[in-house]
């Protein structure tokens, strides 16, 4: 069999191969001044599927971290507002022991009053603080809401409890704040754990030292009330205010403890003073109440009037009891604010990972996309020394001819 080829077939074969390497000489070129290899799919398939991807997770990076810094901005406002909110209550505290040393006049303690009465404003104006881009910092999940309003002293949440959980890596989500309900509203009384308060019918000059738990066991969250059925004896009422079964009564003198420990109940209270028949002062499961109405009711106690026994018993144990609320409510703001400070640090350690994980795609990006400029240049030389070559054996063959053996 005889290959046949024709000077046309030959023509068209060099001119091919000559095209070809101009070709990859141009796109030589093209990476080599232009620094990037991957310009179109064709170039290769796998290689842009790959960049294409890393670029989508790269520019999801961009918006976590955009997200993270929106999130970074509304808790470092709520921790200023913690901050003020705890100062506020530090000059409240100041103050109520400051009136709880008797001497004072009406018009003295009025005066304290006043100034307790606008560090309560203060307070209303740290709850309903923007974060300076529109949204309240403490109306939980609710946009377009002031979250507290006070109507005639008593105060109304329009917030809610939500609290928004904003990814800020993959499947890595950080609460952007906390609602007013969980900051100002539930707030535990008395030491946090267990409360002394003493009725407000009281006749008597008793004034409520301490009311503990002694044993947590025993007492077992009962509330338990120590009702003076004379000036110097009393007995022990459950919570429906009926005398305890078996009986816990007794007499008693001033600044004895109250009960024995005897009666194996958990509690102790200890009185001073002189409580009149009737009198009561109660321990119970601290229950919630919002920092408003602790200063408040510390106002109120400021304002009653009257120097009697009776009236600066009334206060005494008022300012009391205004003092550990708010020494539980400056405990219960510091936590919130461990909590907005540990959410912080999260913040600080997943940028930094997003910072690692952008730098690791920046380079297989560059690996898949930018030109190799010694692998390009040696591809180009060798390409423009195929080509030339090319070039001379195509010159030879279109010369040749029959009538060059005539």
């Amino acid at each position: 069999m005889t290959l046949r080829l024709s000077t046309q077939g030959m023509y068209r074969m060099g001119m091919g191969n000559m095209l070809s390497t101009q070709s990859k000489i141009a796109q030589l070129r093209q990476q080599i001044s232009s620094g990037i290899r991957l310009n179109q799919a064709k170039d290769d398939p796998v290689g842009m599927a790959t960049a294409q991807k890393l670029d989508h997770l790269q520019a999801s990076l961009v918006q976590f971290g955009k997200d993270s810094d929106r999130v970074d901005h509304r808790l470092r406002m709520e921790e200023g507002a913690l901050g003020d909110a705890n100062d506020n209550l530090t000059r409240a505290r100041e103050l109520a022991i400051e009136a709880n040393k008797g001497g004072m006049s009406d018009s003295d303690r009025k005066i304290i009053a006043n100034e307790i009465n606008q560090i309560r404003q203060n307070l209303i104006d740290i709850a309903n603080r923007d974060d300076g881009n529109g949204r309240k910092l403490f109306a939980g999940s609710s946009d377009g809401v002031t979250p507290f309003t006070d109507n005639n002293g008593n105060i109304t949440y329009h917030g809610d409890d939500g609290r928004n959980n904003v990814e800020i890596s993959p499947d890595v989500f950080v609460q952007d704040g906390d609602s007013g309900s969980a900051v100002f509203l539930r707030v535990r009384t008395g030491d946090g754990y267990s409360r002394g308060t003493v009725s407000a019918a009281n006749t008597g000059s008793g004034v409520l030292s301490s009311a503990l738990v002694t044993n947590t066991a025993t007492w077992g969250n009962n509330t338990y009330t120590v009702n003076f059925t004379a000036a110097n004896a009393y007995e022990i009422l459950d919570s429906a205010g009926n005398p305890l079964s078996p009986a816990v009564a007794g007499t008693w003198t001033n600044g004895d403890t109250i009960p024995p420990a005897a009666a194996g109940l958990g509690v102790e209270f200890k009185i001073t003073g002189q409580p009149a028949a009737g009198d009561q002062f109660t321990i119970e499961r601290a229950p919630n109440q919002d920092v408003f109405k602790t200063l408040q009711l510390l106002e109120d106690a400021l304002l009653h009037p009257g120097n009697s026994s009776a009236d600066n018993a009334l206060r005494i144990n008022a300012i009391g009891s205004g003092l550990a609320d708010i020494a539980t409510a400056q405990d219960h703001l510091l936590n919130m604010r461990t909590g907005v400070g540990a959410r912080m640090s999260n913040l600080d350690v997943t940028s930094d990972e997003r910072s690692k994980q952008s730098i690791s795609m920046t380079e297989t990006l560059s690996a898949l996309r930018d030109t190799d400029y010694a692998d390009a240049i040696s591809q180009l030389n060798m390409q423009m020394l195929s080509l030339e070559a090319a070039q001379k054996v195509s010159v030879q063959m279109f010369g040749m001819s029959l009538f060059n053996k005539l």
